[in-house]
């Protein structure tokens, strides 16, 4: 890995640092939960808003509308008009709970 600094002493790696949080999302086709990435400090809201046309999810669990899962995987790119809502996995409370 490279450092490369400007003229103003500003450092430059080829690696971007991001954190990892598990997140909860409903599609229409039933639930996902996985880690989503976001840059370093920022928002998951900014993340989504700013993101690609498809999103990366790692560790993905696909459940059905039955709630059962049907499909596990280390990589998922979802499509955003896809998904009905997203949220944290930690601000996530069923009732029964």
């Amino acid at each position: 890995m490279s450092t490369r600094y400007d003229e103003k002493g500003k450092f430059f790696t080829d690696r971007v640092t991001k954190e990892q949080i598990p997140v909860m999302i409903q599609t229409i086709f039933g639930r996902i939960e996985g880690f989503f990435y976001v840059m370093a400090g920022a928002r998951l809201k900014d993340e989504i808003n700013n993101a690609e046309q498809f999103i990366a999810i790692t560790n993905a669990k696909i459940y059905d509308l039955n709630g059962e899962c049907e499909v596990l995987c280390e990589f998922l790119s979802l499509n955003r008009d896809h998904i009905v809502w997203l949220a944290p996995q930690s601000e996530v409370r069923f009732p029964s709970e």
